[in-house]
């Protein structure tokens, strides 16, 4: 199993995609790619939530 975000499906114009074989170790990674993409310094709770719901598990 693995888990995939892509930023477009919360919304924005951008074509990043992740995959990670455990769900907990997607958000480090979207953290800092919303750091640097979409200067997004502190990801609030609601945004976390956002992130996690967009987050799909591939079989």
């Amino acid at each position: 199993m693995a888990y995939t975000f892509k930023c477009k499906d919360i919304g924005y114009d951008c074509s990043f995609e992740f995959k990670a074989q455990l769900k907990k170790d997607l958000l480090p990674r979207i953290r800092i790619h919303t750091k640097y993409a979409h200067n997004i310094f502190e990801m609030s709770p609601e945004m976390q939530k956002k992130v996690e719901d967009a987050s799909k598990e591939e079989k």
